[in-house]
């Protein structure tokens, strides 16, 4: 169980559920987590830790885990449930097209 009320946590759950409908689509979220620079390998075990009962979306909740399995795998930690509650910094997601 991942604690509400993180305001970094809530801004990223805004741009992918603006209408607060409780469900993130899949395709809404891997676009999301993609801007995470990790690897498709690693945002697949992600999604199937996020979602383990095979919904195809994600509720706030589950979104929550997936951002906190992001933020382990950045961290060089590996993406278990069992790293949830190690101490990491937030994820880091590319926001804006690089300048070239």
């Amino acid at each position: 169980q991942i604690p509400t009320g993180n305001s970094l946590y809530e801004s990223y759950y805004k741009q992918v559920d603006p209408a607060y409908t409780g469900r993130v689509g899949a395709s809404e979220a891997a676009l999301f987590l993609k801007k995470s620079g990790l690897s498709d390998i690693i945002l697949g075990k992600i999604w199937d830790l996020a979602d383990p009962e095979g919904k195809g979306f994600l509720d706030k909740q589950g979104f929550y885990v997936a951002l906190r399995l992001v933020a382990c795998a950045q961290s060089g930690h590996e993406v278990t449930f069992s790293n949830l509650n190690l101490s990491m910094p937030p994820p880091k997601f590319q926001t804006h097209p690089p300048m070239i």
